[in-house]
């Protein structure tokens, strides 16, 4: 018998699957195991880059193509193969970019490609997380980078620079055609029309292994609602922030706490 044979689980990184301590906890690899051994399909649906999440996933039983770039990018771990990508394009997009770097000075600008992340802007303003986390990244001209297909355009600022950013984007028309939303208090994003994971969860669960099967997708910040809203079922961990908590089918415990291990052993019985 195949008991998860039925169930496809989709995972936000950071505040969800990742601890506090950015580890996954042994109890919440060995559920994992576990369901992907009783038949079940893990995925993994974050804003980092596929290389980049790999270095976090280390014993994780990711057995689907996941989504990485916030819903840009629709990937198999594995294989390195891609399956979907939703690029930037259009000349508005550079326009906007070079703006923020003449008027916006104290900004630290990035920019994902399928293979890199660029930093436009002056290492002084260089978010801390990138020496920390990234392996590989370079700084790089807008004239260097313009021509290459951009996947996601980042911005690291307090919130009230990232507050100035959406104003300059709101007067360039930047947000009628390029989505926008915070994934942390100082991370401001900005991907396609229609990026979204929730958009890309919708192609992962259309692949024929996961035909039929029930989508249960967790995560923490609002980048994840409208992943936890298309879900069959969307669970938020105990800490996550409050319109993600308000709409999500079932609370669980916060990151530092097993929260896979309860998904797995909790909730998908009763579904």
């Amino acid at each position: 018998m195949r008991p998860y044979k039925d169930f496809l689980l989709v995972s936000d990184m950071d505040g969800t699957l990742l601890t506090s301590a950015k580890t996954v906890s042994e109890a919440n690899k060995k559920a994992i195991r576990e369901f992907v051994d009783g038949g079940g399909r893990f995925a993994i649906a974050t804003g980092r880059t596929p290389d980049n999440a790999k270095d976090y996933l280390q014993g994780v039983a990711v057995n689907s193509p996941s989504i990485f770039y916030n819903g840009s990018l629709l990937a198999d771990l594995t294989t390195g193969q891609v399956l979907k990508s939703c690029p930037l394009e259009g000349r508005l997009w550079r326009d906007f970019v070079r703006t923020c770097l003449k008027t916006l000075p104290g900004l630290c600008l990035e920019v994902y490609t399928a293979k890199d992340c660029y930093i436009l802007s002056d290492e002084q303003y260089d978010d801390p997380r990138m020496a920390a986390e990234y392996s590989s990244y370079h700084h790089a001209s807008l004239e260097k980078v313009a021509r290459l297909e951009w996947l996601k355009f980042f911005v690291c600022a307090p919130h009230e620079k990232l507050e100035q950013v959406r104003d300059l984007a709101e007067r360039l028309q930047v947000t009628a055609v390029f989505n926008n939303f915070y994934s942390a208090e100082n991370y401001l994003e900005f991907v396609g029309p229609q990026v979204s994971k929730g958009n890309m969860m919708e192609v992962l669960r259309a692949l024929p292994e996961n035909a039929g099967r029930l989508v249960v997708a967790a995560g923490d910040y609002p980048n994840d609602n409208e992943m936890l809203r298309r879900a069959d079922c969307g669970v938020a961990p105990a800490d996550a922030a409050e319109e993600t908590r308000a709409l999500a089918a079932r609370l669980g415990p916060d990151c530092d706490h097993d929260l896979w291990d309860f998904i797995i052993r909790e909730v998908l019985p009763a579904l």
